[in-house]
């Protein structure tokens, strides 16, 4: 029994060593842009309060999304912003809603990344977002 628990928790944690991604790899792609955390910090960052549906509130800490799209060159490319997590996941929002939105970021949480869109669907809030494409 002491050897299967032992078992468990070896496995529990280089699974979550695994998953982190160390800080010069590349965490985010938008456009043919490719951004490490340590790069979306350098573009400055700002705190958004987000409440979800059981009204629970959450500071994130995240980079300005219309300064991350701009910074990847992708604002003229297209009328629709794709946001694609790690498991498939996608859901899109108009481009001019996302460079009007003052306080729609991508967010640091917890070694991944995730879209924090306030006053919005909350499928547009997609966690472990690894991919931005513009259509």
């Amino acid at each position: 029994m002491k050897k299967t628990r032992l078992f468990v928790i070896l496995f529990i944690v280089l699974a979550l060593i695994s998953a982190c991604a160390p800080a010069g790899e590349s965490i985010l792609t938008v456009g043919e842009k490719a951004y490490t955390q340590v790069d979306l910090e350098a573009m400055g960052t700002m705190f958004v309060d987000y409440t979800n549906k059981d009204g629970k509130t959450t500071a994130y800490e995240g980079v300005l999304l219309a300064d991350v799209l701009a910074d990847a060159g992708v604002v003229d490319s297209g009328s629709e912003v794709v946001f694609v997590a790690s498991d498939g996941y996608e859901a899109s929002m108009a481009m001019d809603e996302v460079l009007a939105c003052a306080n729609c970021i991508v967010a640091f949480d917890d070694g991944s990344l995730r879209t924090v869109i306030p006053e919005m669907s909350g499928k547009l809030q997609v966690k472990d977002v690894v991919k931005i494409s513009v259509n």
